[in-house]
């Protein structure tokens, strides 16, 4: 009997299983969400979703949304323009960068450089949801710190490497004078995973062997988002270069909804995060919470301290249409723009051609200001209120 309570005390220390949200959320939102991803994959090469519908309807409903949610916590937060205003308003040059590289005849260099900074930010998503869940877990370690980022960096970047090897369309995007490398990059990326794959294993079995705790939600996530990347990017379909944005980033989208939707609850009043109960256990809360009066006079009106933001976050419902509407004005001309393309081809002229890209580059700005806005706003250790908002502690 007494052995038998030991094996299960046992199996908890082994297994780590500290979430961001909850197993709930953590297991549909951030892992689980994968899924949309293989749906629309599915649904795309099986002919059922076209090509035109798919990535303006998710562009304009679900990737724009997610773009405003960063401006939700930033642009219109009143404490973080204040905080943050070199920041956020040095951020809006991003909008001169495209028109300014398509005026000086680099428009090739520019959506080239735009894809790979698009791709790399959904690969440093991954790597920031793995940095929490590390966090979480105190599963900190300086070898598996490094051996978590070099596989994440050498396992996201080989597929899509190989996607433009393989594939004639994304070559054609690729400056002529970088073409000759790809096919060698990819067999080193490719050598280098197989490599740290099994090098990550290894080291995995000996944190078993020697009681160390395993981190199970890392590895849920990791077993969601990499062999996903695979899967699309190494699948044939057709208009290939147009369709995987969609089909990869979706998943990206909604685990970023739900972090920022978490984030947010801290411009609620009785939020943990404004309350200064974060950590503590719901019972507690639910005895040490003050009154309306008591809250008033001791702390600021969320309405006052943090502006639109608090109007934004206050109703699910606000978010979203907030959000679709920033998707109409955003995404709404970019896809018309993207649509006119397509359909003209190579046949368009010069000049349109040239409007386009114009046109194209400047609303590139709203997806730049987003990818560097959130390199610098998700700082755990160096914010403390980002991690006071997240429940990290």
């Amino acid at each position: 009997m007494a052995t038998a309570e030991v094996f299960p005390q046992a199996r908890a220390q082994v297994l780590s299983l500290r979430w961001i949200i909850s197993a709930r959320d953590d297991l549909v939102w951030f892992i689980g969400s994968v899924f949309s991803s293989y749906a629309l994959l599915i649904l795309y090469v099986a002919g059922v979703l076209p090509l035109i519908p798919m990535v303006a309807l998710w562009a304009i409903l679900i990737d724009a949304p997610h773009v405003f949610g960063t401006f939700s916590r930033t642009y219109f937060d009143r404490a973080e323009r204040r905080n943050r205003r070199r920041l956020l308003w040095g951020s809006l040059l991003f909008f001169a960068v495209g028109p300014i590289m398509v005026f000086a005849g680099l428009g090739l260099v520019f959506f080239f450089l735009a894809a790979l900074w698009a791709y790399y930010h959904l690969v440093k998503q991954h790597y920031g949801f793995m940095v929490l869940y590390k966090k979480k877990n105190n599963d900190l370690a300086p070898i598996d710190n490094a051996l978590d980022r070099l596989l994440l960096l050498f396992a996201f970047n080989y597929p899509f490497v190989a996607f433009i090897a393989r594939d004639p369309d994304a070559m054609t995007r690729v400056p002529a004078s970088l073409r000759f490398g790809v096919n060698g990059l990819a067999t080193i990326l490719l050598a280098g995973t197989i490599i740290l794959f099994v090098a990550w294993l290894i080291r995995q079995g000996q944190r078993f062997l020697t009681g160390e705790t395993l981190d199970v939600p890392k590895y849920l996530l990791l077993a969601a988002a990499i062999p996903m990347h695979w899967i699309v990017l190494l699948t044939p379909m057709p208009n290939k270069p147009i369709a995987i944005v969609a089909i990869l980033t979706v998943y990206h989208n909604l685990q970023y909804h739900r972090l920022i939707w978490f984030h947010n609850q801290k411009y609620s009043r009785s939020s943990p995060a404004h309350t200064g109960t974060a950590g503590v256990p719901p019972a507690q809360v639910r005895d040490s919470r003050p009154t309306l009066r008591e809250a008033s006079s001791s702390d600021q009106d969320p309405r006052q301290q943090f502006g639109a933001a608090e109007l934004i976050s206050r109703r699910l419902l606000y978010y979203i249409a907030f959000g679709i509407l920033f998707g109409i004005i955003y995404q709404g001309p970019r896809q018309l723009l993207g649509y006119v393309g397509l359909k003209n081809g190579a046949g368009m002229n010069s000049e349109q051609s040239f409007a386009m890209q114009l046109g194209i580059s400047f609303l590139w700005g709203y997806a730049f200001i987003h990818y560097y806005l959130d390199s610098k706003i998700w700082r755990v250790r160096r914010d403390p209120s980002v991690g006071k908002a997240l429940n990290m502690s």
